[in-house]
C-alpha cells in the first residue's frame, strides 16, 4: 500500500505533515511493505487554471491512501471518486502517523470533518479558507 502525506519540508519520516494540503508544494508516498520513499509534486500548483477539485496528483503517481491535518470539500471529492482513502493525520510526523495506520488507528475524513465546516481553530477547523 502507497500513503501520500503532504509535508512542510522533506526530512523523509521525521517529515512534519503540512496543515494545508491543497497548497502544498510536495507530497512524500511511503510504501508500507518496502518503506521506500518517493517525492511527487502537487500537480495543482503546476497547472495555471487549477481548482479545488482539480487533481493533487499526475497519472503516473498511484497511491492507495492519503493522510493529511487539513482537507477541503473539492479535494476529499476528488480523492474519493480516484478511490483513494483519505485519513486524518493524529501525530505531527509521517513516522508517527505510520505507526497509527498500520494499528489501525486512524480515522477515515468524513464530510462532516472538513475543514472549511469550521471556520477557526477554536471550532476544529484549520483556522484558513479554501
Amino acid at each position: 500500500m502507497k500513503v501520500a502525506f503532504p509535508v512542510k519540508k522533506n526530512n523523509g519520516l521525521k517529515s512534519l505533515i503540512n496543515e494545508h494540503f491543497g497548497v502544498v508544494e510536495e507530497f512524500l508516498i511511503v510504501d508500507l511493505d518496502t518503506r521506500t520513499i518517493e517525492v511527487a509534486a502537487n500537480q495543482k500548483l503546476l497547472e495555471k487554471n487549477a481548482s479545488c477539485k482539480t487533481g493533487v496528483f499526475d497519472k503516473e503517481t498511484a497511491v492507495d491512501a492519503v493522510v493529511t491535518c487539513c482537507i477541503g470539500d473539492g479535494s476529499l471529492r476528488g480523492l474519493n471518486s480516484a478511490n483513494i482513502k483519505v485519513y486524518a493525520a493524529q501525530g505531527e510526523t509521517i513516522s508517527e502517523n505510520l505507526d497509527l495506520l498500520e494499528k489501525n488507528q486512524l480515522k477515515l475524513y468524513h464530510i462532516f470533518d472538513l475543514c472549511q465546516g469550521k471556520k477557526n481553530k477554536k471550532e476544529g477547523g484549520c483556522g484558513h479558507h479554501h
